[in-house]
């Protein structure tokens, strides 16, 4: 008779041979145990996927082996004992998103604290639609648009920034990708703070071969026509020996404040034929209404213009908010211990409703914070910072109506005031009140019948 196997060999055979996907994350959150299913699916090797930190995260989108870890982490209140379903995906080899339902099992006794995750996925992929939601800005309905925008982000351009839905942003990330695979000149016309810089970098060095090409930073507004002839000059000699396959490019920053005599200088370089420089602009105004206005040159503006980007401010669009608010959110994750789901309601709620003066950069400031602050998985009202506290309190407390002032009446009003005063003086001696008020007698017989005053 063979010897009786150990639970522990049965139930390795169970999960080996078992057709779903199924894996195991520590509480640290690295994978240590996965399936052959699972690694079938996800299309790498057991002991490239073993040991791996996954962090709650759609920042990547790549197929690299860290960004597949992410997208098989459970989310975060998982780790805090709540078992749940949820959604998990990875990129396969045709570059698909490949996302499937999976259940989340917190292991251990989660009174003391979740000692792992056992999850196990289906085993088939989920459509292209997927079924409504009642939240839009629910923390894991979020995640999932989230991954998804950048995936289909990522299969064309690595861009990962310009993250909203609103239909300008959509044509903005049209544009990044026209932008990207030619060398023409651009402009990324946008309010301080919606990140112009960061888009125009990304333009240079979205391809590959583009990390070789040199860019050089103008800061226009401080420029002069020497200083630029010389600095132009000098950047155009030092790349005439390189050999790359895209042109070296200047990165006018903020060139609707370059000077006059600066156009000058620039619209000639431009102007020379055989000059094998690109430029990526930013401003603050587009450059064709300036120079409707007079204040800047129409050639200038024609030349650099040829690809206008125009990103408007986060207060036009605030349906992005809740997006861009768990994409910063994400990032964080992705790059510290702290693992968060997402924002209440009632925080979301108080993010849309500011204004957002600085846009962009400040909407990604105020999430850091609030992620250092945060106590639990879900961000609430009092992690935000003060100032959008504030702004909640003050909108949700309605302005006092100011109340009409009827002239006649408050003259009236004084004036019966007064008579009776002088009445009481006069102990009600008429001809004397009347003395007091300067009046004749009859105006205050007239005055009190008037009035009524017994």
């Amino acid at each position: 008779m063979g010897r009786k196997r150990s639970n522990i060999t049965v139930l390795s055979h169970l999960l080996a041979t078992c057709p779903a996907p199924v894996y195991a994350v520590d509480d640290q959150r690295k994978i240590v145990y996965s399936n052959g299913a699972c690694t079938e699916w996800l299309g790498i090797d057991v002991g490239d996927l073993i040991g791996q930190r996954c962090e709650y995260h759609s920042v990547g989108g790549s197929e690299s082996v860290h960004d597949v870890a992410a997208g098989l982490c459970p989310p975060p209140e998982v780790f805090l004992g709540q078992r749940t379903n949820t959604e998990v995906a990875c990129r396969t080899s045709d570059g698909r998103l490949s996302r499937r339902r999976a259940e989340c099992l917190p292991l251990g006794d989660t009174r003391l604290g979740c000692s792992g995750v056992f999850v196990v996925v289906e085993t088939e992929d989920l459509g292209d639609t997927t079924p409504a939601v009642k939240d839009e800005t629910e923390p894991r309905e979020l995640h999932r648009r989230l991954r998804r925008l950048i995936h289909d982000a990522a299969g064309r351009y690595q861009l990962d920034q310009i993250i909203g839905e609103d239909p300008t942003i959509v044509r903005a990330r049209e544009q990044v990708r026209l932008a990207t695979a030619s060398d023409c000149r651009v402009v990324v016309v946008g309010p301080p703070g919606s990140g112009r810089e960061h888009i125009a970098r990304s333009i240079h060095y979205a391809g590959a071969a583009k990390d070789t090409s040199p860019l050089a930073p103008l800061a226009c507004s401080l420029l002069d026509a020497e200083l630029l002839e010389t600095t132009v000059s000098s950047f155009i000699a030092s790349c005439a020996q390189l050999e790359t396959e895209q042109p070296p490019a200047l990165l006018l920053l903020e060139v609707d404040q370059l000077p006059s005599d600066a156009q000058t200088v620039l619209a000639g370089v431009l102007s020379i034929g055989e000059l094998n420089v690109r430029t990526i602009s930013t401003a603050r105004t587009p450059l064709g209404d300036l120079a409707a206005q007079g204040q800047f040159r129409h050639d200038l503006a024609c030349e650099l213009g040829t690809l206008v980007i125009q990103i408007p401010p986060l207060s036009e669009r605030r349906n992005d908010i809740p997006l861009l608010a768990q994409h910063f959110l994400e990032q964080t994750n992705a790059n510290g211990e702290k693992q968060l789901a997402g924002f209440s309601v009632d925080a979301m709620d108080q993010l849309t409703s500011y204004p957002w003066p600085e846009n962009v950069d400040e909407l990604s400031e105020f999430v850091k914070a609030a992620c250092e602050k945060a106590a639990g998985p879900v961000i609430q009202t009092s992690d935000l910072p003060e100032r959008v506290r504030l702004t909640a309190e003050a909108e949700a407390r309605p302005a006092k109506a100011e109340e009409a002032i009827v002239l006649d009446e408050f003259l009236s009003e004084i004036e019966k005031e007064l008579l009776l005063r002088a009445l009481r003086q006069a102990k009600g001696n008429k001809a004397k009140a009347a003395r007091m008020l300067g009046v004749t007698r009859e105006r205050v017989l007239r005055r009190i019948r008037f009035f009524g005053i017994e």
